[in-house]
């Protein structure tokens, strides 16, 4: 009897071990946030840009950048980019939508118009390369307002 005892004992204690280290060695695993549109939702400042294939010296002035969620996507936004030049030849104005696709990247969000990827968004701030823009591409770093 006293043999029971003790073995029963030992599988209880075996057992209490065994969960107090399965629970102690659980990891926790986070979720990334899927709704991409929300992060990156806003209106931005352009600090630097520049405009591929100007030959001439362009100063940028009023650049912004609007990002809004397309409809009820988690994964898209509408991105209008805006912006006022200044050169020898005179001034401009320019200003185009377009639907902006978002992928999650380690510590940011990569963004592509189409399957090009243009840019991409960390924090507060976007940074595009060679974005097609109003028949031309531009490259501009903005900062959120």
């Amino acid at each position: 009897m006293h043999l029971n005892l003790v073995s029963s004992t030992s599988w209880l204690t075996l057992l209490i071990i065994s969960l107090l280290f399965v629970t102690g060695c659980k990891k926790t695993v986070s979720v990334p946030n899927p709704d991409m549109a929300s992060r990156v939702m806003g209106r931005y400042a352009v600090t630097t840009i520049t405009v591929g294939g100007n030959s001439q010296p362009i100063t940028v002035t009023n650049g912004t950048v609007i990002m809004v969620r397309n409809g009820v996507a988690l994964d898209m936004v509408d991105l209008t980019l805006s912006y006022a030049t200044a050169s020898t030849s005179g001034s401009s104005t320019f200003s185009e939508t377009k639907t902006i696709s978002l992928k999650q990247g380690d510590s940011l969000i990569d963004l592509y118009s189409g399957t090009t990827k243009v840019g991409t968004w960390t924090t507060a701030s976007l940074t595009f390369t060679n974005y097609p823009f109003n028949n031309s591409t531009v490259s501009f770093t903005s900062v959120k307002q």
